[in-house]
């Protein structure tokens, strides 16, 4: 789907696969880890400092308001620029599995964090061994991007979800993802003027 001229992506199957593993795998803090990366397409950083109070279960969103310094000082941090500060929707089967997640499995923290333990070496691995690739948490990013763009989710929403600073980034980045779309979109433009002709 995404091209496997590119490690920067996974494929469909894999995509899928990585979800369905680790959404089986909750009592794995690197497991959840990357349940929340693949279905959020959110920064390794920004996933880290979620806490409860940032998931609305009522109005299904993550809420993006920082991230965590898990590099440097251990402590929450500013998001990358003011664009990062944004929703993320969910839907009812990833709300169950964070409620299932955060009653038999999470580990209770002073902070409220989400994935209190995870480390970015162990989730690294984690994926690693589930893909069978070289491939990193940040590709779970891209691929979730590049999984919207193949949905036809406007791109000004998935700039958006992204929390990139324009929508020029986001072209720019996933360039090769619109340019496969772009014979889709000329057999679309003849229809449209087999309509009107």
């Amino acid at each position: 789907m995404f091209g496997p001229e590119s490690e920067s992506y996974l494929e469909e199957k894999e995509y899928f696969d990585v979800i369905a593993k680790t959404r089986e795998n909750p009592q794995y803090i690197s497991h959840m880890t990357l349940y929340i990366l693949a279905i959020s397409g959110m920064r390794f950083g920004e996933a880290m400092g979620l806490t409860w109070s940032d998931i609305d279960f009522d109005r299904q969103v993550f809420k993006v308001e920082n991230t965590w310094d898990y590099s440097d000082s251990e402590d929450f941090a500013d998001t990358k620029n003011n664009q990062s500060i944004r929703e993320i929707p969910f839907n009812d089967d990833v709300a169950t599995v964070l409620q299932d997640f955060k009653k038999h499995h999470w580990k209770e923290n002073d902070q409220q964090r989400v994935l209190f333990g995870a480390s970015n070496r162990a989730t690294n691995t984690a994926l690693k061994r589930m893909v069978g690739r070289d491939v990193h948490p940040h590709t779970l990013r891209h691929t979730y991007a590049s999984y919207l763009i193949f949905k036809e989710v406007p791109v000004a929403s998935i700039s958006k979800l992204l929390g990139h600073k324009s929508m020029v980034i986001t072209l720019k980045v996933y360039a090769h993802q619109f340019e496969k779309m772009k014979e889709k979109h000329h057999t679309e433009v003849r229809d449209v003027l087999t309509d009107i002709h």
